[in-house]
């Protein structure tokens, strides 16, 4: 296999994008997931299962994206077991995150109520043929992580509040937590390096799991699709436009004749084109008339954020640029670069054909999809305008059908998924247990 980049460098980036939702869970997800994994190392948990404990408790609040904001992070805590739910219903369908799923929704979780759960039919199904003492450690050590998460103050010194902490994590033990989990907490808890680190440092992964795995272009293009889901669970009128992005650049590049390895890039690079949207709020997203002045400021920002995440990941450096480019415009009038036609790649100019072509064609808040007629109509305009690129709009003609048929195939996949999850109404196993808040440590 020809590495192309690491789980680490992916899970960097999408622990930025989750930083963009809301401020009150800026650094939540790392700070969960560093502090789970040092519980995990003194537990004696082997490496290869500290690798899952950190992809877990990255994506442990997957589901926040579809909640209404919070104040703040206890509020959210409020509605855990619904976030696990929807979380992992995200990703339960996507290698290799079929068994996170799973462990996602066990640690919102006490430790009692995994013990019965562990008993049952359902558990050994929800994870997939994993071991479920296996499994369940790695939930309760995201479990306690994520308490402490929630309830510690970012106002006041660190380790004045450990004796706090840890008060509140033993008189857990025995329902909450488990013997083990506890005493390896407190016994990790007198490290202060951990908890400055907690508060100060979540870039975490640098320093305590290497490269983790390799990944393949192929690989990447699947894992990629993940970082999409999350952009695009948001609204039900944008829950298709990175597939569909995705299949129309892809489809545009080969046409266009380049290499098998640059048309992978030009999917992923539509699978993640818009993930600077998370920072823009969704009643912006889903507003049905015209945006204000400041509103569409807003939504100038997200480009800029796109590229500024994808820039980080290691083997990206092409694809942060078509990705970030998307709104930029031959005749420099785009944003939020303003790069004329000297300056942006063909790769660009695709993909900001292909993001154009698959708005026009989708259900939005303010119209109807366009018909094929219609669409060609508004592209050739924009070609008129000096905008976009003509040999392109050129072939996205010639070969319409085969273009609009590969967005359609990915956009009512990935529309499937959505309604799927938010439809959902049945609670899960772990949704059936009692829904009392988890008893933090005390304030």
């Amino acid at each position: 296999m020809k590495k192309f980049t690491t789980i680490r460098s992916l899970l960097n980036a999408l622990a930025k994008a989750m930083n963009l939702i809301d401020p009150t869970i800026e650094d939540h997800h790392q700070q969960t997931a560093y502090l789970a994994y040092q519980i995990g190392a003194e537990m004696g948990i082997e490496t290869e299962d500290l690798h899952m404990i950190i992809s877990s408790a990255l994506l442990h609040d997957v589901g926040t994206i579809v909640m209404p904001q919070k104040k703040n992070l206890l509020e959210y805590e409020e509605h855990r077991r619904e976030i696990a739910r929807i979380g992992a219903g995200m990703i339960r369908d996507l290698k290799p995150f079929e068994s996170i799923a799973g462990i996602i929704e066990l640690c919102q979780n006490s430790y009692q109520e995994n013990e019965r759960f562990a008993r049952t039919e359902g558990c050994r199904k929800m994870l997939q043929g994993n071991g479920v003492r296996q499994c369940l450690a790695i939930a309760e050590t995201i479990h306690m992580a994520d308490i402490i998460s929630a309830v510690w103050d970012k106002d006041a010194d660190i380790l004045n509040q450990v004796p706090r902490i840890r008060e509140g994590i033993a008189s857990g033990r025995g329902t909450e937590f488990s013997d083990r989990a506890v005493d390896a907490f407190l016994r990790m808890s007198r490290r202060e390096y951990v908890w400055m680190d907690f508060a100060l440092n979540p870039s975490f992964l640098d320093y305590f799991v290497g490269d983790m795995h390799e990944v393949s272009l192929t690989q990447a293009v699947g894992l990629t699709r993940l970082m999409s889901r999350i952009i695009d669970f948001r609204s039900s009128f944008t829950a298709m436009h990175s597939a569909g992005v995705a299949a129309s650049a892809k489809a545009l590049a080969e046409l266009e004749g380049m290499d098998s390895e640059s048309c992978l890039k030009m999917e992923i690079a539509g699978n993640l084109h818009d993930v600077g949207k998370l920072r823009v709020p969704n009643e912006i997203l889903e507003k049905p008339g015209k945006l204000t002045e400041e509103e569409f400021n807003k939504v100038k920002e997200h480009p800029y954020y796109t590229r500024l995440i994808l820039m980080d990941v290691e083997g990206f450096e092409e694809i942060a640029d078509w990705a970030g480019f998307h709104h930029e415009k031959l005749n420099g009038k785009g944003y939020p670069f303003h790069f004329d036609e000297s300056t942006l790649s063909f790769g660009s100019q695709i993909m900001t054909v292909a993001d154009i072509f698959s708005a026009i064609t989708e259900d939005r808040p303010y119209r109807k999809p366009m018909s094929r007629e219609m669409a060609m109509r508004i592209m050739w305009e924009n070609v008129g305008r000096g905008e976009i690129n003509r040999e392109i709009v050129q072939l996205l003609e010639d070969h319409y059908d085969e273009v609009n048929t590969a967005r359609m195939e990915k956009s009512l996949e990935a529309g499937a998924r959505y309604y799927a999850t938010h439809q959902a109404s049945s609670p899960s196993p772990s949704a059936s247990s009692s829904s009392s808040p988890s008893p933090a440590p005390s304030s």
